[in-house]
């Protein structure tokens, strides 16, 4: 039998599972530049000064991991078994991660943020992701005040 460790270390290698380790935060120099993925950064639960938010047009940030054989939802305690998951039940789940996700890098800037955007994606087209159109909604509601 595998300990918890050996089966961690292969999920981590088969790509199934992204490699996390335990980072002493308190180390960190106060005048340091971190650069994370938006959930990672969540995950140390550190409050920044100034935060870059990159690429906001992308789908990216609407769009949650897809793993094998796994769904966060579907097989949660919470999912009724003989319930079928539609594509209401991915935009709701979609829209209420990305809310988490705002608010979560929200609470944690202290003074300014910034937004990156691109007009075209890696595919050579427009992009109009979810946050994206979230930020023109609020800027619109802001102007019209």
């Amino acid at each position: 039998m595998k300990s918890p460790a050996q089966e961690y270390v292969e999920l981590v290698r088969d790509g199934v599972m992204a490699a996390q380790y335990i980072r002493d935060w308190e180390s960190d120099r106060a005048d340091a530049v971190l650069l994370a993925p938006a959930f990672t950064f969540l995950m140390s639960n550190r409050p920044v000064d100034v935060q870059f938010w990159l690429n906001v047009g992308s789908a990216g940030w609407w769009e949650r991991l897809y793993q094998p054989l796994t769904h966060p939802h579907v097989l949660s305690r919470h999912w009724q078994a003989d319930k079928l998951w539609l594509d209401s039940d991915e935009v709701a789940a979609r829209q209420e991660t990305l809310q988490r996700l705002t608010q979560g890098l929200l609470q944690r800037c202290r003074h300014t943020l910034y937004l990156g955007l691109s007009e075209l994606g890696e595919d050579g087209y427009e992009q109009q992701g979810a946050l994206l159109m979230a930020i023109q909604h609020v800027l619109r509601e802001h102007h019209e005040r």
